[in-house]
């Protein structure tokens, strides 16, 4: 039997958006992008709501991928 993971990115307060519908604010650093990149390697399909998705998409087409710190590359390569 197959296993649903459900993750979300979420301050203590228990918001997900700022107030103006963004979640800049939750951008990871190097180190811990890396972890995540860690966690998401076993993971074989992702199920993403509208907005998820079209935020998701950018990862398809880095305009220039090598200039991109190297968990970023390495998260392109998972996704």
């Amino acid at each position: 039997m197959g296993e649903l993971i459900y993750s979300t990115i979420m301050s203590l307060d228990g918001y997900i958006a700022d107030e103006d519908g963004n979640f800049d604010w939750a951008a990871p650093d190097e180190e811990v992008h890396s972890f995540v990149n860690d966690l998401e390697r076993p993971i074989g399909t992702y199920l993403y709501g509208r907005r998820m998705y079209e935020t998701m998409t950018y990862r398809e087409s880095v305009p220039d991928l090598a200039r991109e710190p190297v968990c970023v590359q390495d998260f392109a390569e998972i996704c």
